[in-house]
């Protein structure tokens, strides 16, 4: 009970003390004006200002929410059920390619136009290209790994990863 008694008196005071502070404005003796909420001497007046106007907002619909759902329903159309690298194959070991792949992947259907695939080689993408392949150039000899993903050009956002194979470019020596 006495714990009780003490936080309500604790919180009557704390109130009174807040409603009784206002903000103080006063020119220093350089010509600065200055504001603040403590008292600087005993002749400052007290600085009275108008009410803020606060406007209720109004719940709103995005505009753009329509492409949103339209997008989505696009894209329950379009599956990527195998998205998948067929060139390079895994664990391939290609000779006398001149430091060139071809990467390959398949897609099933056609790849809408807000769609691109990128091709990452060592981690590191190619380029965003509309087609399902792409040649890839100034590959050094030694092993690589390879794997693409379908990204939106709009959001840049990945929809669809293949799972990423390696391969292995060797080169004849010079003699």
């Amino acid at each position: 009970m006495m714990k009780v008694l003490l936080i309500t008196l604790i919180s009557v005071f704390a109130i009174n003390v807040f409603a009784q502070t206002g903000i103080y404005k006063y020119t220093d003796k350089d010509g600065n004006v200055h504001y603040t909420d403590q008292k600087p001497f005993e002749d400052a007046k007290q600085q009275k200002f108008k009410p803020l106007t606060v406007i209720k907002s109004i719940e709103t619909e995005p505009s753009s929410n329509w492409r949103r759902n339209r997008h989505k329903e696009k894209f329950k159309e379009f599956k990527f059920n195998n998205f998948e690298m067929t060139s390079p194959l895994n664990a391939e070991a290609l000779w006398g390619t001149a430091g060139k792949v071809s990467a390959s992947v398949f897609v099933d259907g056609e790849l809408p136009s807000k769609y691109r695939i990128t091709f990452f080689l060592d981690e590191l993408p190619q380029g965003k290209i509309k087609t399902n392949s792409q040649l890839i150039t100034d590959i050094e000899r030694g092993e690589h790994t390879l794997y693409a993903t379908v990204i939106e050009v709009a959001t840049k956002k990945t929809i669809k990863t293949t799972p990423k194979i390696t391969f292995h470019l060797k080169q004849h020596s010079k003699k």
